[in-house]
């Protein structure tokens, strides 16, 4: 560890231990719902208990599902649910403080069997989808691992990357590569809609940013699948980021406040009217950066970096007329790099400055017609606009010598309709049409040349899946996805399948296959440009295709220890490539950007691999998570070779583990350390001709070869320390990250230097702390 870190630690947990010197009990409430997993339906007369205190506490729900514990000890308490015909749920570890209520929403899977015959095995909460149509590639996370984890920044992106088969490109950018993809295949949805990229300092075409724009005070619990979705997920190719947001306490006004390294953050949410059902939660961020730069001090020299954000979701149930959401995602950030120079003896500044600015908005209708059917309704608006300026500030005068302004907006609706018919039969079916506007300005000064371009188009999506449940360790599930692109009136049907086989009390098989389809970015489509005097633009292109198969075995080794392997297959068509000019390019190979050359259909792609997880789930408060996935990653241009992709890293090993600590008598108190530790293959660029650079002295390179130069393997090891104290009615908790502990260099890419006349390295970030301070009440 870097020897600055160290004093900086002592002190922490020298004052940890002061702190913990007084005790006194605390206790809190824990309430919330029982319904069935599949159709939502509440379940009266559930017993609930709580297993970890001593007499234990239990109680029954009441004729909505609904269940409350008073008083319950503060600290890791454990939750069985049992419900006649059901399998029992368990969950455990649940974080109790006195800061907030705890509000809980349990599914319980009914049991094929007749009542007489049940014999039921326990469902464990653990890593398992929220979508039960989810049967390979795919695992829920919390709010509270986000939280958590190591140098996660409350990200969901970055705690993804402690998954089996997730790398990172960039320490700065929370970007992820899934088995060999690009990230530009990643879909993002929220309340059941896809959203635009959510995250700070995007650019045009990509997934990622430098962070999140959805706090985890306002996330539920969500799913992350990286291979062979559901029918009920379209326009995606490398994963789904399925997100929901919690609602907000219907009962009690509770406010959260947190200062950070990375923001200041408040939090409210609390009843409209009390005594009724709904509620709000409303979240608010701030750049930490911007404002002490608006003090005068530039800690980050010259790159200035901003933003702030806003996340809102407000509850209204009905008794008639179902429930209604009104949610929001939305966040400004900018980056500003100013230089000083000299230009024939006149000293100037070099200014670049890019902005990101994105938001949603939607309402969601839900209607139970019965027990067994409901549907759900959601209408959004979006969009983003993502802009890159460079000018010069020359004796107090600026000039703007280069403009780019993409902006574009979307409009959707969906509906989904889910019935259960009996305990082995449910369908989900639905549809999404969305409607697509696209405008790019630029100007260029010191050419005198400008241009403004717009255009729009609509993509219509529809599916339907059906899940079996043979036998009570025997389910299958079957669907069809369709989707049409109107600019050129392209469709495709996609069936997907996915099958489940719990062999015996501790071995499980599961399998899904798949067709999958992917839009590129509209500019990619609608971006004119010049060849050989005519304008142009690629409107002809179609969606890029997937296939995808996983087979996969988990066995249980323990209560709370399981062994995970999945071996997977993708193959990649109608892939853009470059038809006229480079016979090397291919859109697997691209992360944020819109070529301005002919497009066709013509590329290929492949990838496959295996991956193993071995996960403890947090018991005896101490969690691990480890990972090993071995892959390939290739890609077919125009030159018709098998070719490395630039995310061909052939290897990840991935450890992520943590120990909570009750630190004072009555066990009130938590201290935590959490490790994460990241061990994969270095990322791959175009081969430098040394010798060529030397002599024409500019970079030159080998671009028939591909990617074929991999950088030293990366590494790097992240570690937080973490405390929370508890006090009557409120909390509060204070965190500290460090990211990359042994400051390890590790190298982006590699470039040519013409004064060293070398092929030198570009680096990651060193060592980076940040710290964190919450209140709860």
């Amino acid at each position: 560890m870097a020897t600055n870190a160290k004093p900086f630690l002592a002190f922490f947990c020298s004052w940890i231990f002061i702190q913990c010197a007084y005790a006194q009990e605390f206790s809190q409430t824990v309430r919330g719902r029982v319904i069935d997993a599949e159709s939502h339906a509440s379940l009266p007369g559930a017993t609930v208990v709580i297993s970890t205190l001593t007499p234990a506490m239990g109680t029954a729900t009441d004729i909505d599902g609904y269940f409350r514990f008073e008083k319950v000890p503060v600290g890791r308490q454990d939750i069985k649910v049992n419900y006649m015909g059901y399998k029992e749920q368990f969950l455990s570890q649940v974080l109790v403080g006195s800061g907030k209520e705890i509000v809980l929403e349990i599914m319980l899977e009914e049991s094929v069997k007749k009542l007489e015959e049940v014999v039921i095995k326990s469902r464990e909460e653990g890593s398992e989808a929220v979508n039960e149509m989810a049967t390979v590639s795919s695992r829920s996370f919390s709010v509270e691992q986000t939280g958590k984890f190591a140098a996660t920044g409350d990200d969901p992106a970055r705690l993804a990357m402690s998954f089996a088969g997730v790398s990172t490109q960039d320490d700065l950018f929370n970007q992820i590569v899934i088995r060999g993809n690009s990230p530009r295949g990643l879909l993002w949805k929220l309340e059941g809609i896809e959203i635009p990229n959510p995250n700070h300092l995007a650019q045009e075409g990509g997934s990622g940013g430098t962070i999140s724009m959805l706090s985890n005070n306002v996330l539920g619990s969500s799913d992350f699948l990286t291979s062979a979705f559901p029918a009920e997920y379209g326009n995606a190719s490398s994963g789904v980021f399925d997100l929901h947001m919690k609602k907000g306490n219907n009962e009690k006004r509770e406010y959260a406040i947190q200062l950070g390294t990375l923001g200041l953050e408040a939090a409210l949410e609390g009843p409209f009217i009390k005594g009724k059902k709904s509620s709000y939660l409303i979240n608010y961020r701030y750049s930490t950066l911007s404002v002490i730069e608006a003090t005068g001090y530039k800690i980050t020299g010259d790159i200035r970096i901003g933003f702030q954000d806003l996340n809102y979701n407000f509850f209204f149930p009905t008794k008639k007329f179902g429930t209604f959401t009104v949610y929001g995602v939305g966040g400004l950030s900018w980056s500003k790099i100013d230089k000083q120079k000299t230009y024939n003896k006149i000293p100037y500044t070099d200014r670049g400055i890019s902005d990101y600015n994105m938001g949603a908005a939607g309402l969601t209708h839900t209607f139970f017609f019965n027990d067994k059917t409901w549907i759900k309704t959601v209408l959004s608006t979006s969009g983003y606009d993502a802009s890159w300026q460079q000018g010069n500030w020359i004796n107090n005068t600026y000039d703007q010598y280069y403009r780019s302004d993409f902006i574009n907006k979307y409009a959707r609706a969906a509906t989904q309709l889910n019935t259960k018919f009996d305990a082995k039969n449910s369908i989900r079916a639905g549809a999404i049409f969305s409607l697509l506007y696209y405008t790019n300005s630029w100007e260029n000064n010191y050419y005198q040349t400008s241009d403004k371009t717009n255009g729009s188009s609509s993509f219509t999506q529809a599916y339907a899946q059906w899940k079996h449940r043979f036998t009570e360790k025997l389910a299958l599930i079957s669907g069809m996805h369709y989707s049409y692109y109107a600019l050129n009136k392209s469709s495709y049907f996609e069936p997907r399948l996915g099958f489940i086989w719990d062999a015996t009390t501790r071995n499980s098989f599961s399998l899904g296959a798949g067709l999958h389809s992917r839009l590129e970015p509209l500019g990619t489509y609608m971006l004119p440009f010049t060849y050989k005097g005519n304008t142009i633009t690629n409107s002809a292109l179609t969606l890029t295709r997937a296939f995808h198969a996983v087979v996969g075995h988990t066995t249980k080794l323990a209560k709370t220890l399981t062994f995970k392997t999945e071996v997977y297959f993708q193959y990649l068509y109608n892939v853009p490539i470059d038809i006229k000019g480079s016979k090397y390019y291919s859109t697997i190979n691209s992360d944020d950007e819109n070529k301005q050359t002919i497009l066709q259909n013509n590329g290929f792609g492949k990838n496959y691999g295996v991956e193993f997880t071995l996960d403890k789930r947090l018991a005896g408060k101490w969690y691990l998570l480890h990972t090993i996935s071995l892959y390939e990653s290739k890609y077919m241009p125009r030159n018709g070779e098998w070719l490395s992709t630039r995310y061909n890293g052939n290897f990840i090993i991935n450890l992520t583990a943590g120990k909570d600590f009750a630190v004072d008598k009555k066990k009130n108190d938590l201290f935590s350390i959490n490790i994460r530790a990241f061990w994969g293959g270095g990322n791959r660029y175009i081969p430098i001709d040394l010798t060529q650079s030397q002599q024409q002295g500019d970079e030159v390179k080998i671009y028939s070869l591909g990617y074929a130069d991999r950088g030293a393997n990366y590494y790097r090891i992240d570690a937080g320390v973490s405390f929370r104290k508890n006090k009557p009615n409120w909390a509060w908790m204070i965190k500290v990250d460090i990211q990359n502990v042994t400051n390890h260099l590790n190298e982006i890419t590699r470039n040519y230097d013409p004064d060293k006349q070398a092929i030198v390295p570009v680096t990651h970030l060193g060592i980076l702390p940040a710290l964190k301070y919450r209140v709860e009440f």
